[in-house]
């Protein structure tokens, strides 16, 4: 690890930067598994938290917490704390927005300079595309990182094709997999509240807004029809960022004819739509949180991928996929087949589930070691 015992001098407690505080249910569980993990090692840990919510994440974690853009309260933070986390999630990528890729790197950069060991904790990496990006990234992740842990190989692998050498790289998985389920109680409620009976039978649809899914709708909406034709599954809309998800729901939804449909709306607690999804048939997303989700609870996945994350996700469940690109009914509905008859091995998907869990404590073994703490009895 490039860091030095120095950085821990009179230096306390963990700063968390990533995409919080923007409506997404997978961000939030993400932050929550984390904080959660920096208690485990340390119930006293001072945590500070970047967000766009600061309010919010002070209220519900119990933690400092500064807004994303107040980099004058950022440096300060940086200065007291010890460990400086970046992630989790895919925040080294530019195709969403470089802007969001240089602040990410500006910060680990400017935490490394103000003596914080620095972690990259349960991430994705790229895509990268622009050459110029690649440079920076790889100038940057081999100056100021201690160590990176990943959620996929795939990642691995980009790294490795940016020249970024100098942290420690360690394989592990997304840090959300590691979260419960609302109490039963909670869950059937929130089915009862919006018309759904908590003891139906359905497939869930976590769909987003992306260039190209307007052209799609109809074959999502034809293989929602299937389903229920076919296996008796209510189809159940789930957002799970609530910015588009319902837009993208609701562009299925006017393909259903009389088919009986339910949507929830989002985004939820991630427990309440982690518990959501523990009640589902089958579970057909874009989101790779929904695939998250659902694939913790033994849930049988169909993906469809807008973004090399959720290829790389379900590669390492073994569970079926297609690209957004190459969506047809046809696809959608083999894929449902499918799905339908892994539920007999509810068994052998929550292994799978238990082995990305299992490989998740990688990430609180590096963040430990990071801190000085030996964690591998917690």
């Amino acid at each position: 690890m490039t860091g030095s015992g120095s950085k821990q001098n009179k230096k306390a407690g963990v700063l968390i930067c990533g995409a919080y505080g923007m409506g997404n249910a997978g961000d939030e569980a993400i932050l929550k598994a984390i904080i959660r993990e920096m208690r485990e090692i340390d119930p006293d840990m001072p945590v500070t938290v970047m967000t766009r919510d600061p309010e919010k994440a002070a209220e519900r974690f119990g933690v400092r917490a500064i807004h994303t853009l107040n980099i004058f309260g950022f440096m300060r933070a940086a200065r007291r704390a010890a460990l400086y986390v970046n992630g989790g999630g895919s925040l080294v990528q530019d195709v969403t927005s470089r802007r969001s890729l240089w602040y990410y790197l500006y910060t680990i950069r400017a935490a490394g300079k103000r003596g914080c060991r620095v972690m990259m904790y349960g991430c994705g990496i790229g895509p990268v595309l622009y050459e110029g990006d690649i440079r920076l990234t790889r100038r940057v992740l081999n100056r100021y990182v201690d160590a990176v842990t990943l959620r996929e190989p795939d990642s691995l692998e980009a790294l490795r094709r940016f020249g970024v050498t100098a942290p420690e790289i360690i394989l592990s998985s997304d840090p959300a997999i590691t979260l419960c389920a609302a109490p039963a109680g909670d869950v059937d409620a929130v089915l009862s509240e919006n018309g759904a009976d908590p003891h139906g039978k359905y497939i869930c649809f976590a769909l987003r807004r992306w260039p190209g899914f307007n052209e799609k709708a109809a074959a999502f909406s034809a293989a929602a029809r299937y389903a229920y034709l076919k296996y008796g599954l209510t189809p159940l809309f789930l957002s799970i960022n609530h910015h588009n998800d319902s837009d993208a729901a609701g562009k299925v939804i006017e393909g259903l004819g009389d088919t009986p449909y339910r949507a929830l709306p989002g985004p939820l607690p991630p427990e309440l739509a982690i518990g959501v999804m523990a009640k589902m048939e089958i579970v057909v997303s874009m989101r790779l949180h929904g695939l998250i989700f659902a694939a913790g609870q033994g849930v049988p996945l169909v993906g469809v991928s807008y973004d090399p994350k959720v290829t790389a996700f379900l590669r390492c469940v073994e569970s079926g996929c297609t690209e957004l690109s190459e969506v047809t009914p046809e696809i959608l509905c083999t894929l449902i087949d499918d799905a339908a008859a892994l539920r007999e091995d509810r068994r052998g998907l929550l292994e799978k589930a238990q082995r990305l869990r299992d490989m998740e404590r990688h990430n609180i073994e590096t963040a430990g070691k990071l801190l000085g703490k030996d964690v591998s009895l917690l």
